[in-house]
Order: structure tokens, then sequence, then C-alpha cells
């Protein structure tokens, strides 16, 4: 009788338990939503000085959670060898996800990043303010309390991450009162249109413009960086609620590296200019063929495999882009187009994308890609100032 009894009460707990998960999982999590404001005309600013350039300076920045640290390092070190903020060697910017968060961020205007960050004025440039922001809001962004992780099996089920805190510290930094418009440069963000299965570039200047689903700044790089699985979908509302809704995610399954796509753009814009690209990489993941051995490899089946198959997608992405850089460079003519693309293995340390407390590793990182690329940095430097 006592083990029946036992037997019932332990399956009621595990019905309760399933019925809370399916309450707090589609009924209760948060999702992100906007109402979508067209942008009218008067917002819409020429790109005409660029038509005037001789060269058209362009910086991609990848995805890569809190490994954006990584690039940062790297543009701090690049102003510091310049003795330029960094936008003003660039023309154009663009970055997936935290690549979409630092362009945008390294393109705000001094006196708005001021009055919304007091306590920061007195770091030198933006760059060391943005470095200061992913050091301090990281770990709000990337945690949860311990009932999500239980309640959505960590993330297998529902989003790992809070939408809501995405959210909440997107608007923190960039107020609803800043423009995707007021930026100070050319600044192109992907993201992915997931109602309509394509790539939408997020343009701050133009006729583009047009069709932003609204000008205001922090929803935009919001839906350029909520990920797939971490954090839900971006969803712009149109008035009435009709069938026009548009939902935006992170493109970095799509290109997580976007620089052949931003130079096709530049180019069909502005044609019969010479064009400089560097792409800044957030680490690449090592793979765990790389420290298995044969004995062990030869038994692999799907679950093993699975293990590397971000990571390989992320290196095909990469060397995708490099692939066609070398192309269009070498069918252009000589100087036409030149590149230099900066990376580094995650090795000794590795990092997680979501490791909030590994700032300091991701300093040891970019020292090392410094290090490592001691010529080709010295080269973007050189051709950043006119000297190569």
């Amino acid at each position: 009788m006592k083990l029946r009894l036992a037997s019932a009460l332990t399956i009621l707990v595990i019905i309760a338990f399933l019925g809370l998960v399916y309450v707090y999982n589609y009924r209760l999590t948060q999702s992100i939503q906007y109402d979508a404001h067209p942008v009218t005309k008067e917002f819409i600013k020429s790109n005409a000085p660029l038509k005037d350039k001789d060269t058209i300076n362009i910086l991609i920045i990848d995805g890569g959670g809190i490994r954006g640290l990584i690039p940062l390092y790297v543009i701090q070190h690049i102003e510091e060898q310049t003795g330029k903020p960094i936008d003003e060697l660039f023309d154009v910017f663009s970055g997936v996800s935290t690549g979409a968060i630092i362009a945008t961020g390294l393109n705000v205007t001094q006196e708005s990043f001021d009055d919304n960050h007091p306590g920061i004025e007195n770091l030198k440039s933006q760059s060391d303010k943005i470095i200061d922001i992913y050091k301090q809001d990281s770990r709000y962004v990337f945690s949860v309390p311990w009932y999500h992780k239980l309640l959505t099996f960590n993330g297998f089920i529902s989003p790992r991450f809070s939408g809501e805190r995405l959210s909440e510290t997107m608007e923190k930094h960039y107020t609803d009162k800043l423009k995707f418009t007021s930026l100070k440069n050319y600044v192109i963000i992907p993201s992915l249109n997931i109602h309509m299965g394509q790539l939408q570039l997020f343009k701050n200047r133009g006729e583009a413009v047009s069709k932003l689903p609204t000008d205001t700044l922090y929803q935009l790089v919001t839906a350029a960086a909520s990920a797939e699985t971490l954090y839900p979908p971006v969803e712009f509302v149109t008035t009435g609620r009709d069938i026009h809704q548009r939902y935006y995610a992170d493109a970095g399954i799509y290109a997580n590296n976007p620089a052949s796509i931003v130079l096709r753009e530049i180019i069909r814009e502005f044609p019969e200019k010479n064009y400089y690209v560097l792409i800044l990489g957030a680490g690449t993941s090592p793979l765990s063929t790389m420290e298995a051995n044969y004995r062990n490899l030869k038994n692999w089946g799907r679950i093993n495999w699975v293990k590397d198959l971000i990571s390989n997608v992320q290196r095909s992405m990469d060397d995708q882009q490099v692939y066609t850089l070398e192309i269009a460079q070498s069918l252009s003519p000589k100087g036409r187009i030149k590149y230099n693309y900066l990376n580094v293995e995650l090795v000794n340390p590795y990092v997680d994308p979501f490791d909030y407390k590994a700032s300091k590793k991701l300093k040891v990182l970019a020292d090392r890609l410094l290090e490592e690329n001691k010529t080709e940095v010295d080269q973007v430097v050189n051709t950043l100032t006119d000297k190569g």
C-alpha cells in the first residue's frame, strides 16, 4: 500500500512539474516586442560625402558574445598606434550580433554617450567605454535565475537567456531617444528576417532607411543581437497588428562574418573607388578532433561529431569570406581592393561566448592576436595612416 502511494505521489509530482514547465515556457516567458515606426523622409541622411573619397575604409566585426572584447582590444591598439579614434579611420562600419553592438557603439556621438553613462567620461576613447560596459553588464545579459535554467532545461526547450534583460541593457545604454540615423558614420547591420526567411541589412544612410522597421537604435541592435536559441526573436508589430508583422533575429547563422555582403553593397553604391576592408574576428573555437587520437576518432558517431558542428560552420563562414575577398582582389585592378583579416584560435585559454567572467582571459587572447600577427597589424596601421 505504501509503495503504491509513493508511486502515485511520484507520478503526480512529475505531472505537476511537466505542467509547470509547459506553463512557464509557453505562457510566461518574455517575448521582445516593439511597435514598428517606419522612418519618414526628414530623417533620411545622404551618403554623398563618401562619393568624394578615393578610398572607402570598411570595418567588419564578427559575432561571438562576450568574445567581442577581442576585437575591442584590437581596436584600442589601432587607436593608440594611429593616434586617432576608430570612427575617424573608417567610413563604413558593420558587424553581426556582438559586432553589431560594437559597430553602433563606436559611432554614437561623444555627447550622447557621456550623457547616458555618467562616471565613465574620463575614459579616453569610445572603445575604452564600450570595453567597460562589456565588463560591467555581461553578467546580467548572460545569466538567468536558477528556475529558468531548471524549467527550460538550460535552454533546451526555450531561449537560454532572457530577452527582457537584453532589451533592457540595450535601452539602458542607448536610451529610447537615440536614433540609428544619428550615428556618426555609415553603419550597416545585418539581421535575419525570420518572417521572410531573408537577410536584411539595416542601413542608417540613404533611401534604404525608409525600409527600417524603426529608427530607435536600441531596438534595431536588440533585433540584430537576439541569437537563435539564446534569446527570443524580436517582433516589430505594425499598426493594427496586421499580417505585416516582422520577426528579426541574430544573423550569425546566416553570415557571422558579413564582409563580402557589405563590400558588395558599398561597391554598388560607390563604384569605381578603392576599397579597404578590415575584418576583426572574435576568436575561432578549437575542434574536438584537434585533441582526439585516431583510435577514438574512428569510432565517432553522430553524438561526437555534432560537438564540432557550430565551430566548423563558423570556420567555414570565415574561410569563405576570405576566399571571396581574394577572388575580388585578383579580378579587380591592382590596388583597387585590399583587406586584412585578424583573428585568433581560442586555445590556452578557451573562452565560452557567454563566460562573463573571462575579460582577463580575453585580454590575453587579444594580446596574442596582436603578437602573432604583428606584421599584418603594422600593415593595418600603415594603411590607415597612408604610410603603406
